[in-house]
């Protein structure tokens, strides 16, 4: 109640100036995938705004009484809310070094829905809520034992009514063939669920990217969740070589200069 409470006020505050909100991870989550709410625990509600709108976003809810507290990571700002949550406003899902999820694309691509929050926001596309949830896995360092992240991976499968194939070809428009390779597996072998394997044999053949993910299977299982070893081997799983290596970089220039 709480979070539906802080999505409705924080939708309607930015209405105002024309911003709009997109709600993402547990606070639309507990929704879609669960029959009780109260089975998706929250610590923290996460939505997200173009990345133009992110500064006129903050000010508009400091108006309002909200206090930003910290800016953690690649433009993130959370803040102190009335509601007893955390509100983390993204301008991205991931680093622009990361993935190929792009916040322009990503409203274009979602719904408008009032019901939800008695409020006007911007449901993401299930593809992309998808997409979403795998390159989080992955980036997050995760392995076979995050069953409670794998099992909303599996979950999400049954709001998709498309071919495995189109899910393959956009993930890898999302580039994430990699880390999909390396993710849906556990899905599979772990929540026994075959859409992950069906997506998973759709995805173009990439032998270097089939080694790097059975390479960070490896080096991911039980290794520590923050780690260098962990964070080398998320890494790799990004779309190409270059690629990984550009994230990797801009992740510890990133730790290094954070006080």
């Amino acid at each position: 109640m709480a979070a539906d409470a802080l999505v409705g006020d924080v939708a309607r505050r930015l209405a105002e100036p024309g911003i709009r909100v997109m709600p993402v991870k547990g606070a639309l989550l507990q929704h879609w995938l669960y029959d009780d709410p109260t089975d998706r625990p929250l610590t923290d509600v996460d939505l997200l705004v173009l990345p133009q709108d992110l500064e006129r976003a903050v000010r508009q809810l400091a108006s309002a009484g909200y206090r930003t507290l910290l800016r953690p990571s690649f433009g993130a700002v959370v803040l102190h809310t009335p509601f007893g949550l955390a509100l983390d406003l993204h301008p991205s899902l991931f680093d622009a070094a990361r993935y190929r999820l792009r916040t322009a694309e990503l409203f274009a691509r979602g719904t408008e829905d009032t019901r939800l929050y008695s409020a006007h926001v911007i449901l993401p596309s299930p593809l992309d809520a998808y997409a979403h949830l795998i390159g989080k896995f992955g980036s997050d360092h995760l392995d076979c034992r995050a069953t409670g992240r794998l099992d909303e991976i599996a979950r999400m499968a049954s709001r998709i009514d498309l071919p495995a194939e189109t899910v393959a070809e956009h993930l890898v428009d999302c580039g994430m063939r990699r880390v999909s390779r390396y993710v849906l597996p556990l899905v599979h072998q772990t929540m026994n669920e075959p859409f992950a394997a069906k997506v998973h044999s759709s995805l173009p053949f990439d032998p270097v990217g089939a080694c790097i993910a059975t390479l960070a299977s490896s080096g991911l299982h039980n290794a520590p969740a923050v780690s260098r070893r962990g964070a080398l081997f998320a890494h790799s799983l990004n779309d190409s070589l270059p690629r990984a290596a550009r994230s990797g970089a801009r992740a510890l220039l990133h730790k290094i200069r954070r006080p």
